[in-house]
């Protein structure tokens, strides 16, 4: 690891190997994007950002399948874990986004980080989310690979007229710049990303997020609580979801999502197919067969005696 304005980025091979991870076509890959035109260097983001999708999962196994259930936000942390384990692992927001920022600023991109608060069961949460914020020419872009389910699968320009955006067919997204219900001050202002279903349906929000850039420590105090409290989603209930690329390489079809007792594929905005699990076994085959991911003996015999645990 080397150190540029004061982050880290990977080396080359490490680069490389990422590369590998998200099985990004050799003819398509580029070391350095300075000498990029704008319109190359977003379609070059999108390409990654969609291979990371598809590749690596959203999940939140360490939880639930770990004695220490401690989640390292730390970039060699995190690329021993997703890329030179070859088990198959991906992580949550703080995880994925901050892996794939790391790699973005490697290749010579200009962003940083911000905080998003959640949408969940009417109310907004505090800081717990990740996104990047990727500048391009003239252009601010919103990327996420750390949401799953409804969260985006393109980079989204930070566009206040808020434009309707590519999402998996028949779904949309959208960018609003607006206040949120809960703000005292009728004056501040979020960016706060919508997903629409299909036509017949509403926008609905999913998260808010803020331009101020958030410091890794702002995120070791997100991370902590996060992965520690009993009161959030990650701590109570297994996940794990990627999304599937199409026949022709190029489109996105739809999710293959983990809950904690089944496996559903959504295949354009309907369910294709489903594997209930009786047991423990079931699930750990459903990792190991559809998601790639190969979880130890002392992984797979940590979760015993959780309420996770499927008996």
């Amino acid at each position: 690891m080397a150190s540029q304005s004061q982050r880290p980025t990977f080396s080359q091979d490490q680069i490389r190997g990422y590369f590998d991870r998200i099985k990004l076509p050799e003819k398509y890959r580029k070391y350095e994007v300075g000498g990029l035109e704008p319109d190359q260097a977003l379609q070059y983001l999108a390409l990654i950002q969609k291979h990371h999708l598809v590749e690596v999962p959203f999940e939140n196994l360490t939880l639930h399948y770990s004695y220490h259930r401690q989640i390292s936000i730390h970039p060699e942390e995190l690329f021993k874990k997703i890329v030179s384990d070859n088990n198959g692992r991906g992580g949550y927001c703080m995880e994925n986004n901050c892996i794939l920022g790391t790699l973005l600023r490697s290749l010579g991109f200009n962003l940083y980080s911000a905080g998003a608060r959640v949408f969940d069961d009417g109310r907004w949460t505090g800081w717990s989310h990740m996104v990047n914020l990727v500048r391009i020419g003239d252009n601010k872009y919103h990327v996420d690979v750390g949401f799953g389910g409804n969260g985006p699968v393109v980079p989204m320009k930070l566009n206040k007229s808020g434009e309707v955006q590519q999402h998996i067919f028949p779904a949309t997204a959208r960018l609003q710049w607006k206040n949120i219900p809960g703000n005292t001050d009728p004056d501040q202002r979020l960016w706060v990303y919508e997903h629409k279903i299909d036509d017949n349906s509403d926008f609905q929000p999913i998260y808010c997020f803020t331009e101020l850039e958030f410091l890794p420590s702002d995120y070791n105090v997100m991370n902590y609580f996060t992965s520690t409290s009993p009161r959030t989603f990650f701590t109570r209930v297994i996940v794990a979801e990627k999304k599937i690329l199409g026949a022709d390489g190029e489109t996105l079809l739809g999710s293959l999502i983990m809950g904690n007792g089944d496996l559903k594929w959504r295949i354009r905005g309907e369910k294709d197919k489903e594997i209930k699990f009786e047991g423990e076994e079931d699930r750990i085959k459903a990792l190991r067969e559809h998601f790639d991911i190969k979880l130890s003996l002392a992984e797979r015999e940590s979760i015993r005696g959780l309420p996770s645990e499927l008996k």
